[in-house]
């Protein structure tokens, strides 16, 4: 197993501003003169930040016109997720980087798991056939949560004002209320730090969530 460098990783439902925060820790270890790796699974539109073989299999993932079972979703996951891990992660981890994550196998485990009704086990399996031990167990998973429904509905709604919600952002209430469902029991279970996006008394900005996440991974 790989034991260099730092591997850290953001998870959340859709619209708690995982990618805002990949990139202010991104300025953050820039500022410590290390060498950083940003991913976004199942591969991002940034062709920086993925591979030509998980950029494709994003496009499949995405399509909301495409109606799939649960079981082609880990498939397709599973499958850029290995792109992601052999050709963007491990090689940076060798290279003693800090690779930094918006999501890993735990977003398939709060949307195929808990949404789509999957086993956990089952998905914890393929996955470790597709990656390796250190991509299972990173340095460090922080959970951005928001129980706030209408100011996710706001942030995704910004959101599509520019880019169509994709096949899991634009999914029914009942189906979202089973993934946040879903994150909290896998942060209770996993014994995994959870950042809240929006304190009793006010919404909190990128830079206090910022500094609740160093606080956990320092």
């Amino acid at each position: 197993m790989i034991t260099r460098g730092r591997y850290i990783v953001i998870e959340g439902n859709d619209g708690t501003g995982k990618s805002t925060q990949v990139r202010l820790l991104q300025t953050y270890f820039h500022e410590q003169r290390r060498s950083v790796v940003i991913v976004e699974e199942p591969g991002g539109g940034d062709s920086a930040f993925t591979t030509p073989v998980a950029s494709y299999l994003r496009t499949i993932i995405k399509n909301r016109q495409l109606q799939r079972d649960p079981e082609i979703n880990l498939a397709l996951f599973s499958a850029a997720r290995r792109e992601l891990w052999q050709h963007s992660i491990a090689p940076a981890l060798e290279r003693d980087a800090v690779v930094l994550a918006a999501r890993n196998y735990l977003s398939t485990l709060a949307y195929q798991g808990y949404g789509e009704g999957l086993d956990l086990d089952h998905i914890r399996e393929t996955t470790a056939l597709f990656t390796d031990a250190r991509y299972m167990a990173p340095d460090h998973v922080v959970v951005l949560a928001m129980n706030d429904d209408a100011e996710r509905k706001r942030r995704l709604a910004k959101r599509s004002s520019s880019v169509h919600l994709d096949a899991f952002e634009s999914r029914a209430d009942d189906f979202q209320h089973r993934v946040n469902n879903g994150y909290a029991a896998l942060a209770r279970d996993m014994a995994l730090p959870v950042v809240e996006c929006i304190a009793p008394d006010h919404r909190k900005t990128p830079a206090e969530i910022q500094a609740e996440i160093l606080q956990i991974i320092s």
